[in-house]
Order: structure tokens, then C-alpha cells, then sequence
């Protein structure tokens, strides 16, 4: 066995260095930005922070304790794991968090991201080994191009797409083997792996691979059909062997609020040098970008270089480098066109992360340039004028992006280009002219190369920064205390009435409002919009709670931190650490009975949601007037306009320059009150809130409903909103304002508590309790409606309902009633049944081929033989021999 070993290390020592160096310098970059276990700091910023990292935590958590995968209520009021996990946390390399405490789940991350990064290296340079096929040291150089790319680099954080940048090489080493009648396994398992991991990157992977498969030079018509049935077949094939995965995802995906179907009507982003300039060394990587013309491109110069080298081989057929440049051509016009790149993305909106199906151009560029640079090795000197010729013609079109470009290039990035291109016209000059020999020419050319990427990857990483770990996780502990404490009665909520991350909620795995999250249902996005918290595309966050939702969610604690000052009605009960605890005054219940009338009447479209909020208590409970709508103030302006008031706090404004007080509302209570307001304003910049002189809010106040807290009669409350500066156009701002009426809110409390489910079992994906209901009625549970739960009313299975086409009712009759509520994710069953019949089929398939290979094999040797006795016992020779 050590024999072996050796023999492996010895044959393939370029392609184990292609993921040890890759591995090696990240783990430097990783020492060098003091990433844990160096220091403090993690990789995973932007959504890593906000979404990937509290997802992972939950996931941690149902892992390590066994736990059903199929709902958590550790989110968005409840959630269907299953979906989620299908779209950030499917990989089978993250299964290794299960060995690891959860305060080590940052660093772990961490490193598993430099360990995908190297994979990305590895499997390019074992496809570019694969090509050649011999290794040398260019594998590990090209390949590198490829995982250190500046689309991987400035993307890394979406640690969930790496798996789809990894196994791309391998389905087109794949592809190509089944194109030649080698084998179709590779390709098959390769490209169900890859739709098991991230099936939405996948998605960009399977368009590839048709435009891959009509670019293909087949030897004619019968094989284009021949492979073409052989291609559709293993594509689906792997699609079924990964249905477990894809069809409740695509269940789930179809539920937000990003699955309408909304081409755009631009015809183009920008110009030609906005994107080919991205090229260039020095261009600073993107992580995020509102423009969706914004790209990352860069894969090296010596890529570019040999990529026109390329086209102008005459080594190569003219045929293929012409399907490849058309191939390649057809994906940078995807960039500039909406409606490319809108389909490209699955028919959704790039949501600042633009141009996400960038790594296919480049490893097609990168492969492309591999093939010039094995053709330019294997033909020595005579090839260098086409050198000189390309480099002409990389300063041709750098000039052209110069010219074109809309947006500045960076100066830096322009003489780095010019710079690092003069270096390799150099080397190649010193090969044409004798002082160099080839070997020694290829060495210096790639380490140059290998010096220009791990350059670019160095101070890319610098460029995205990192976070510190102990900034945004200091408080884990003290929340861990108070979730024991507080947390065990899983009928009530509990929440961070501010996170430091978007889902730190669910970071510590509460049982919480809170879901910041692409899978996020848009039905439940659009009724807390109405109810009056905070949403986004695919977000709602526990701010802008009222005492009616408080309880109506059953949001039982919340969480201050000492600089949280937003007034609260819940009371202080316990301190931890720095943490202050605050209890509902009321009891609470995630469900309740309510009159039917709130499946039919409940007026929820209103854009003030205190009278949502009135007409969903009227229909519930026949009680009126919860909350008193009163007089919007008219606002003191400065240096902006009011263009239209239509007499009810809404106004159109127009804005050119930014102040800190640009509209604000004086508010003076009328009598001793509970005040509330609301506010929505697309050119808000930041928003102050004041009591008698004193700031009690400030920031992003945009959107959800405010507490002003108990107003006496007389006090004053001010509300100071900064709008944007140089806005073009005018922009409405709605402010409404309200009382709540304790004394209905009492009645109200009265009949939601005498109707109040009562919980006797929970678990993650099974609910049990008893209701008494007053009436034939429904019963309201503050869960997503989901067509996975099963309910059975008294032992017998009832329909559910949509309350507010978002909430998840039951419909009963009078009189006292025993409630199961089951969940199993949409699909799942007809996925697992797909899934099991595409492995049946891939293994049956497998097993007559070998059985064949083995037949065919036995047929040729006993044939053999046959034919060696005939000719002896028949020939003339054997009858010479015998004289």
C-alpha cells in the first residue's frame, strides 16, 4: 500500500499540487487577514453574515440533535427546512459542521471555503490534464485562472455555489467522453451532484450545457441526434437521480415573491468597455452591485493573451475555434442584455449580485486559452509572430473598452494591464530568440503567471474585507442562557428587537419572527407588509409590532441590548450579561378561534395597516375601532417642495439637496394616549425621532409601524426624515397616525385568550393541543399556510385554509376540539419516488453494461482462440510443420 502511495504521488504530483498551492496560499491570505483560528476575523461577509451563516446554525442544530429537516420554526414564524436546505445547504460537504461546536461554526465556514476555492483549482486543472493528457506544471497554473478568478474571489461569500463552480469542469470532462462513446456515468453523476448541491447555479450549468452540446462539432447528422437523445437521456436521468432535492425546491421557489415572470424592457445595460474592462488586471473585485451591468471578469492576461492566440492556431479547426468564439461572444452579449441575462438567472431579477452565470464565460475563455497555449508548447518558435499578433490585438480592444466605456476605469488597472502584458511579450521575444529554451520559457511564463493570479486573489480577498467575528457573535452565549430560560415553552416567540445580522434571530436558533432568506414565501412577505413590519423582496422583520400582533404572533419575549431605545409595552422581567429580557404583558398562543367571517371579509389591501390591523379584529371578533386613525399633521419643509397633498398625510416631494430635517412632522398629543405612527418614503435617507427634545429612534425607520410609547396630553414628538440628494424625480411620503384604545384592546385580548389553542405536544414538524370554540368558526395559526401540513380535527383529516392568502386556518365547529398538525415538505414524497427510480436506473444501466463489457470480452477471447486452432488444423503452415 505505501508502494501505491508513492506511485500516486510520484505519477500525479501536478495535479495534488493544483489543490495543495491554491489551498496553501488561501490559508496564507486567511493567516495574513487574522481569520480564525489566526485572530478573529471570518470570510463570510455580506449574506453569509445576514442569511448563509444562521441558516447553518439551525441546520447545526437539527443535525447534531436529530432533528426532523422538514420545518423549524427558528424563522419567519415557521419555515420549510427542506426548501431552504435545498437552496443553501444541500452540499454533502457541509455535513462536517456536525462535529463541531457552534462557536467554532465561523472558522469551520471559513476554511471549508478555502477548501471549495482549492477544489475549483483542482478540478479545472484536472480537466486541463485531461485535454493534454499529460500533467505539467501549466495545469496548476490554468487552473488557478480559473478558481481564483476574480467572479469566485468577489463571490466567494455565496458559499453555497461554490459545489456548481467545482463540478463544472468534471461534467465537461464528462460530456466529452459521452460525446465519444467512452462512458456517460461521469457526466451523469457529475451533473446530479451538481443539481444536488445548488440546483439555481445548476440551472445556468444545464443552459450551458445546451448551447455546449449545438456548438459541439459532431461527425454529422446521425451522431448530432445519436448524442443528442444520449445527452437528453443522462441530463434527465441525473435530474431524477437529484428530484429529492429539486422538486420541493422548485415547489418552494415558486412560492416567493421573485417567481412572477417580469421580463425587462431595457434592450441594453451599457457598452462594450463597461464589461471588457472588468478584464483587466487590478480591477477590484465586486461582492454586491445594484448595477446589473457589473461584472466580474478577470481570469488573467496571459488568459486573454493565449484566448487570441487561440483563434488565430491554425492547428486547431477553424470549425471548432469559430463554434468557440461564437459560443463565447453569445455569453458576453448576455451581459449587456436584461433579457438574456434575465433568463440566464433562472427568469428572476439579479437583486445586486449581477451577472452570476459569469463563470461559465470564463472557464470557457480560460479552456480556450489552455488549448492556445498547448498548441504554441507543441510547435515551438514559429508560432511567436501570432504572439505579437494577439498581444495587438489585446491592445486593440483594450483601447476600444478605453474608448467606450461608460464608467471610469481604474487608472491602476490600465498600467497593471500594459504592464503584465509587456512582461509576457518578453519572455515570449527571449523563447523566438534562442535565449530562452521551451522548458525554461514555459517555467518562467507560468510562474509569472502563477504570480499575476495569486497577486489579484491577495489583494481581491483584501479588498472584501472580513468581519469580526467577536462584533457580531459576543452576545451567543447570554442569548443560549436566555433561550433556556425563556424559550422552552415553544408556543411562544421570542426575538431581538435589533439584530446585528439581518437573521440573528435565527443564528441563535430562536423560535422567532424574523426571515431574511431568498426561499422566503411572497403570500407572507406581502401580509406583514400590510400588517405593518418591515419587509423587503424577500424578507419580514419582527419591527413594527403593535400589542394586537404582539399577541396575535405570539411574540411572548423580546431581547433590548443597551443601546436598543425604541420604546416597548412589554415589562422587564430578567437581566443577562448585557441583555435586558422584556415579557408580554399578555398570555399568548400561536393559535386562536375566530369567526369565519375572516376567511371572506378580512380587507387586508389597505396601504395603512392600523386598519388592516382594525379589519382583521372587526371580522375576527366583531370588536371595532381597536385603533383611533388621527389627524396627520402638515410637515415643515426645508429645501424640498410638495408637488400634490391629497389631504390624508400622503404628499409628493421633490428633493435636490439632502438635509438632515429636509420634511419634519410635529406631533402633539390631544389627550393621554398610545401613540403610533407609520410612515413610507422611497427617498429616505435616515429618519430621527424625538420626545420632548429627546431621540428615541434614529436610521432606517422606513416602512413599519413606530411606538411612540404613552403620550400625555400636550407632549410633543417630532419626526425628522433626510430624503436623497439629487433625485431626479418626485417621490410620495405617507405618514399616518393612531391611538391604540386600551380598553378595546382588553376586549380584544379577552376573546383571543378564551379562544386560545393550548398546546400539548410540539416538535419541529408536528403541532398537538385543544381549542374551545365559542362558534363554527376557523382557527387562526401564526404559521405560513403551506400545503405540506396534514391536520387532523378530532381524529379526522381537514382541509386547511389560507387566512390573508399567507396564514394557515382550520376550519371547526363549536364546542371543544383535539388539533394534530403534521408537515412534510411539498414534493418530497414525489421527489424521494423520482430519486429512487433514477438510481435504480442508473445502477441497472451500469450493471448490464459491465455484464455486456464482460460477454463481449469472453466472446473475443474464446473467439481468438477458436480462430488460432482453424487456421492451424486447415493452414499450410501446420501441415509443413508436421512434415
Amino acid at each position: 500500500m505505501t508502494e501505491k502511495i508513492k506511485n500516486i504521488l510520484k505519477n500525479h504530483k501536478y495535479l495534488i499540487g493544483a489543490f495543495l498551492i491554491p489551498f496553501l496560499i488561501m490559508e496564507i491570505i486567511a493567516v495574513l487577514q487574522e481569520v480564525q483560528p489566526f485572530g478573529t476575523q471570518s470570510f463570510l461577509i455580506v449574506d453569509a453574515l445576514h442569511q448563509y451563516l444562521p441558516f447553518f446554525a439551525d441546520y447545526q442544530e437539527k443535525l447534531q440533535s436529530a432533528d426532523s429537516l422538514f420545518y423549524s420554526f427558528h424563522g419567519g414564524l415557521g419555515y420549510n427546512f427542506w426548501g431552504l436546505w435545498a437552496y443553501y445547504l444541500s452540499s454533502p460537504l457541509n455535513l462536517i459542521i456536525i462535529f463541531f461546536p457552534k462557536d467554532m461554526l465561523n472558522m469551520v465556514l471559513s476554511h471549508l471555503l478555502i477548501i471549495k476555492i482549492a477544489l475549483c483549482c483542482f478540478t479545472a486543472a484536472f480537466y486541463f490534464y485531461k485535454r493534454r493528457g499529460k500533467e505539467e506544471f501549466s495545469i496548476i497554473v490554468f487552473g488557478m485562472a480559473y478558481g481564483f478568478s476574480s467572479y469566485i474571489v468577489g463571490y466567494s461569500w455565496n458559499i453555497m455555489w461554490l459545489e456548481v463552480m467545482i463540478l463544472l469542469p468534471i461534467i465537461l470532462y464528462g460530456f466529452d467522453k459521452m460525446m465519444q462513446g467512452k462512458g456517460w456515468r461521469t457526466y451523469c453523476a457529475a451533473l446530479f451532484l451538481s443539481l444536488w448541491c445548488n440546483f439555481y447555479m445548476s440551472f445556468m450549468t444545464c443552459l450551458f450545457l445546451v448551447l455546449w452540446f449545438l456548438f459541439y462539432e459532431h461527425s454529422g447528422m446521425k451522431a448530432f441526434f445519436k448524442n443528442g437523445i444520449r445527452f437528453a437521456l443522462c441530463s434527465l436521468l441525473s435530474a431524477a437521480m437529484a428530484a429529492i432535492v429539486l422538486v420541493p425546491a422548485y415547489i418552494g421557489i415558486m412560492k416567493t415573491s421573485s417567481a412572477q415572470l417580469e421580463f425587462p424592457e431595457d434592450l441594453w445595460y451599457g457598452t462594450f468597455g463597461n464589461i471588457f474592462s472588468r478584464h483587466f488586471l487590478g480591477t477590484t473585485p465586486l461582492t454586491m452591485s445594484v448595477d446589473d451591468s457589473d461584472i466580474n471578469l478577470y481570469c488573467g492576461i496571459l488568459t486573454l493573451l493565449m484566448a487570441l492566440f487561440y483563434l488565430l492556431s491554425g492547428q486547431i479547426r477553424k470549425s471548432i475555434r469559430i463554434r468557440k468564439l461564437i459560443l463565447l461572444a453569445f455569453l458576453f452579449l448576455s451581459f449587456n442584455m436584461p433579457v438574456l441575462g434575465y433568463i440566464w438567472h433562472g427568469f428572476h431579477n439579479q437583486y445586486g449580485i449581477p451577472n452570476r452565470f459569469a463563470f461559465l464565460y470564463i472557464f470557457l475563455l480560460i479552456s480556450m486559452a489552455y488549448d492556445g497555449y498547448r498548441v504554441f508548447m507543441e510547435n515551438g518558435r514559429g508560432q511567436v509572430w501570432k504572439i505579437y499578433l494577439s498581444f495587438a490585438g489585446l491592445c486593440i480592444l483594450s483601447g476600444i473598452a478605453a474608448y467606450t466605456a461608460e464608467k471610469e476605469i481604474e487608472q491602476k488597472a490600465i498600467l497593471w494591464t500594459a504592464g503584465i502584458g509587456i512582461v509576457y511579450l518578453l519572455i515570449f521575444g527571449l523563447y523566438q530568440t534562442k535565449i530562452l529554451r521551451k522548458k525554461i520559457a514555459a517555467g518562467i511564463l507560468c510562474t509569472v503567471f502563477a504570480g499575476e493570479i495569486t497577486a489579484m486573489t491577495v489583494t481581491g480577498f483584501i479588498e472584501n474585507g472580513t468581519i469580526d467575528v467577536s462584533d457580531y457573535y459576543q452576545d451567543t452565549q447570554d442569548i443560549q442562557t436566555i433561550k433556556e430560560t425563556y424559550d422552552k415553552e415553544d408556543e411562544n416567540r421570542i426575538d431581538l428587537t435589533s439584530g446585528r445580522m439581518l437573521d440573528e434571530s435565527i443564528w441563535h436558533t430562536l423560535n422567532c419572527m424574523t426571515l431574511f432568506g431568498s426561499t422566503a414565501q411572497g403570500s407572507v412577505v406581502d401580509i406583514m407588509d400590510q400588517l405593518g413590519f418591515y419587509t423587503g423582496v424577500n424578507e419580514y422583520l419582527y419591527e413594527g409590532a403593535t400589542p394586537f400582533t404582539n399577541n396575535l404572533f405570539s411574540m411572548r419575549y423580546q431581547i433590548y441590548r443597551p443601546y436598543d431605545s425604541r420604546p416597548t409595552a412589554f415589562q422587564p422581567v430578567d437581566t443577562v450579561g448585557n441583555l435586558t429580557v422584556y415579557e408580554n404583558p399578555y398570555d399568548t398562543s400561536i393559535g386562536y378561534g375566530m369567526s369565519a367571517d375572516v376567511t371572506k371579509n378580512w380587507d387586508y389591501g389597505s396601504l395603512n395597516p392600523f386598519y388592516v390591523q382594525n379589519s382583521l379584529v372587526e371580522q375576527a371578533y366583531g370588536i371595532d375601532d381597536l385603533f383611533d386613525l388621527l389627524q396627520t399633521p402638515q410637515p415643515e419643509l426645508n429645501n424640498c417642495r410638495i408637488v400634490s397633498d391629497n389631504g390624508q398625510g400622503e404628499y409628493v416631494i421633490e428633493n435636490e439637496t439632502a438635509m438632515t430635517d429636509n420634511v419634519t412632522f410635529t406631533i402633539v398629543a390631544e389627550k393621554d394616549e398610545e401613540m403610533y405612527l407609520h410612515f413610507d418614503c422611497g427617498q429616505a435617507e435616515n429618519t430621527v425621532i424625538e420626545r420632548n427634545g429627546e431621540q428615541i429612534m434614529s436610521g432606517r425607520l422606513n416602512g413599519q409601524i413606530l411606538y411612540l410609547g404613552h403620550m400625555e396630553e400636550g407632549e410633543e414628538a417630532k419626526v425628522r426624515i433626510q430624503l436623497e440628494e439629487g433625485t431626479d424625480s418626485t417621490g410620495i411620503l405617507r405618514l399616518t397616525l393612531a391611538s391604540l384604545d386600551e380598553s378595546v384592546m382588553s376586549d380584544v385580548y379577552g376573546e383571543m385568550e378564551s379562544q386560545s389553542f393550548k398546546m400539548t405536544k410540539h416538535e419541529s414538524s408536528r403541532v398537538e393541543g385543544n381549542i374551545t370554540m365559542k362558534e363554527d368558526g376557523i382557527v387562526f395559526f401564526s404559521m405560513p399556510y403551506d400545503e405540506g401540513w396534514k391536520v387532523m380535527v378530532d381524529g379526522k383529516e381537514t382541509k386547511v385554509q389560507a387566512v390573508g392568502d399567507a396564514f394557515l386556518g382550520v376550519p371547526v365547529s363549536e364546542g371543544e376540539h383535539e388539533i394534530v398538525l403534521t408537515y412534510r415538505s411539498p414534493g418530497f414524497a414525489a421527489g424521494a419516488v423520482l430519486t429512487g427510480a433514477g438510481f435504480v436506473i442508473f445502477v441497472l444501466i451500469t450493471i448490464l453494461e459491465n455484464r455486456k463489457k464482460k460477454i463481449m470480452k469472453l466472446r473475443k477471447f474464446y473467439h481468438g482462440k477458436y480462430d488460432t486452432l482453424e487456421e492451424r488444423k486447415g493452414g499450410t503452415g501446420y501441415e509443413e510443420n508436421i512434415c
